[in-house]
This record gives C-alpha cells, sequence and structure tokens, in this order.
C-alpha cells in the first residue's frame, strides 16, 4: 500500500536560494537529456547516459551526481510518455524528484535534509495528527516542489507498508453511479447531485457572462474563480465516498464504465453532461480510502443493469422509464438506480471468485 503526503519545509536562512538555483539547475539538466533523446528518438536510459551525461555535467557542474541522474531518468519517461512526437519542455521552478541517495529523513522527529549545489540542507516539517499514522511507514520517494505565490516549499513524500491481512468477512455492497443522483446504493442510500449540478450551472453562468464582458476585472475575477468548481466537485466526491466505505460492507461492487465516453449517445447537450460526469474520480477515491480500512473494490459488468429486473432477471429495454422501474413480466416496481445497484450486487457476488490475483482472497458467501 503506498501513500503520498506532503509537508511544508521550514529552512534556515540562505537555503532558499540554493534550493531554488538547484531547480534550476535542475530544469537545465532534464532539457538537455530530454533534447538528446528527442532528436535521436530515443528514451533508453543507458544510452541517454552515455551520450548526455557529460555535456550535462559540464553545463550544470554543481548539480549533484545522483541529480542529474534522476534529470535523465525524468526525461527518459517524459519521452517514452509522448513517444518522442514532441519535445518535453520543463518550467525553471518545476518539481524536483530526489531518490534515497540524495536525501536523508526522519519521519518521528520532523527532520530532512536534501542535497543541493551548496551542500546538504537541514530542514523540518511539523507532523500532525493526520500524518502520524504514516511514521511506521517506509519512504520510497519524494519530490520538491515550490510556490512562487506563498514562497514556501512542500516536500511530497511516497510512503510505502506491506499489505495487511485478507478480508476474512464478505459483505456486498453495490453502487450505481450515474449523472442524476451520483451514487445510489444497494442498501437503500442515495447520492443526489442536485447540489452539485446547481453549483456546476452557476459557475458556467459566470463564465458566460465575464467571457463575454472581456473587460480587465473581469479577467481578474476569471482568475479568483479558476479552480473553484473543480475544487467543489472534489470536495463533495471525498465526502461521498468516505461515508460509502465507512459503512459495514467489505466490497463495493462498481460498473465497469471505462468505455462509456466512446459511444455516441443522444443529443449534445447529454453527451456535454456525460463528458463532465465525474465518475471515475468518484471510484478513485473509493479504492484507496477502501484499501486503508481493509475492504476492496470491484469492478462489473455494466450491460444490461438498468434493464434487468433484480427480482426475476427478466431483460427488457422497456423496463426503464426514465427514473422508476417496472418490470414487465413480474410486475415489480422500484426506483431504477436503486434497481441498477441490486443487480450491481447480484454480479459483485458472481464475480468474487474471479477477484485479481493482487487482491486479497475472501472466503465464500
Amino acid at each position: 500500500m503506498i501513500r503520498t503526503i506532503t509537508f511544508s519545509l521550514r529552512l534556515p536562512d540562505g537555503s532558499s536560494t540554493a534550493l531554488l538555483d538547484t531547480m534550476r539547475a535542475y530544469s537545465t539538466a532534464f532539457s538537455l537529456s530530454a533534447h538528446w533523446g528527442f532528436e535521436n528518438r530515443s528514451w533508453n536510459k543507458v544510452e541517454n547516459h552515455k551520450a548526455a551525461y557529460k555535456a550535462v555535467r559540464e553545463s550544470v557542474p554543481d548539480l549533484p551526481s545522483s541529480l542529474v541522474q534522476g534529470t535523465r531518468d525524468c526525461a527518459c519517461e517524459t519521452l517514452k510518455a509522448v513517444k518522442c512526437e514532441t519535445l518535453p519542455e520543463r518550467k525553471p521552478l518545476a518539481a524536483m524528484r530526489y531518490n534515497q541517495r540524495v536525501i536523508a529523513v526522519n519521519l518521528v522527529h520532523g527532520i530532512v535534509t536534501l542535497a543541493s549545489m551548496r551542500g546538504r540542507i537541514k530542514a523540518t516539517f511539523p507532523i500532525s495528527e493526520y500524518h502520524r499514522q504514516y511514521l511506521s511507514w517506509t519512504v520510497t520517494s519524494s519530490t520538491l516542489s515550490y510556490d512562487r505565490k506563498t514562497r514556501i516549499f512542500s516536500w511530497h513524500v511516497s510512503v510505502e507498508r506491506p499489505d495487511v491481512m485478507p478480508v476474512q468477512e464478505v459483505q456486498v455492497l453495490g453502487i450505481d453511479r450515474g449523472i442524476v443522483n451520483v451514487a445510489v446504493c444497494s442498501d437503500n442510500t442515495f447520492f443526489n447531485s442536485s447540489r452539485m449540478k446547481n453549483t456546476r450551472a452557476k459557475y458556467a453562468y459566470l463564465l458566460k457572462e465575464l467571457q463575454s464582458k472581456g473587460t480587465r476585472s473581469a479577467t481578474r475575477k476569471l482568475r479568483e474563480m479558476s479552480g473553484r468548481e473543480r475544487r467543489f466537485v472534489t470536495d463533495t466526491n471525498h465526502c461521498i465516498s468516505k461515508q460509502i466505505v465507512n459503512a459495514d460492507s467489505t466490497i463495493f461492487a462498481l460498473e465497469d464504465l471505462t468505455k462509456l465516453r466512446v459511444k455516441k449517445r443522444r443529443n449534445t447537450s447529454f453527451r456535454r453532461k456525460l463528458n463532465n460526469w465525474v465518475f471515475s474520480e468518484l471510484e478513485h477515491f473509493l479504492r484507496y480510502k477502501a484499501e486503508a480500512l481493509v475492504k476492496q473494490v470491484l469492478l462489473v459488468d455494466a450491460r444490461y443493469t438498468s434493464q434487468k429486473c433484480s427480482v426475476c432477471g427478466h431483460t427488457y429495454k422497456g423496463n426503464r422509464d426514465g427514473s422508476s422501474f417496472r418490470c414487465r413480466r413480474c410486475g415489480f416496481q422500484l426506483h431504477a438506480d436503486l434497481n441498477a445497484a441490486r443487480n450491481i450486487v447480484q454480479a459483485g457476488i458472481a464475480g468474487l471468485s474471479r477477484l485479481p490475483v493482487n487482491q486479497p482472497n475472501v472466503t465464500c458467501l
């Protein structure tokens, strides 16, 4: 299990300048390695090291060799991600990756020493009550970033612990994700999206009005609004996922919606709503929150979950009419999303025997 935690560093006087110079040299070394890889259409780290290491060392002689090798690795990874089709660019004060050879950390006492162009820098960081749960974990990697507005250095640490004991008691909860209702659980819990939709509609209206103005004050207001809608939606998904994983269930069954957006559906308005649907973010939050509680998330086939009767199993497109579901065979009536959630539970129970090998084993029902 891997988690990333963030600390605000407290640096001694004069150390900020040394770290900023190190960041600029780091970006220079990155650009040189990336430029060679782009020209030679190669993201091989060994080839890049043999061809570009000497030139990089001559360009930034004071940058520690371990950081130079780190820039090479970052450049090759970026080139591989873009298939060498574009030249990677990096801002002078972009985040800087530290490996274990150029950093020493003591999470218990809140002390870290960082390599720089002017030698080692010893910094401290406050440890909150939330962070104390990770003090016994193993540090695997870390990244240093700088906020130019607040002039604060942030240290992002990836910590790891061995996988916990497998789940022994099985209790499956089906979750149907939708546009009208963010999530509907098979235990009759509804999470309505009306507040989220109203907030997004408000920001969409303000964005349209301010863009049509085009004045300086409108532009300034647009900058102030930037990110507010995204943060609101993220916070809502956090709250919903936290409430779901704290239920008594140990396995959460979700529909596999990875290929949903490639399909052409209905009119432009509906496609816009579909593309603004943040179902993947909710799944991501559910996954890592469930993992921390020794629980699991299981994906099931999404086909016909809204058309199938959860009582008799009859599948017919006409069974569902908007938010209402009525089986044409047995006459069973229920809210359509709740009926889909119950179908997801049944599919999740049936799929327990097909859990991936990297997930903990569970006992049968």
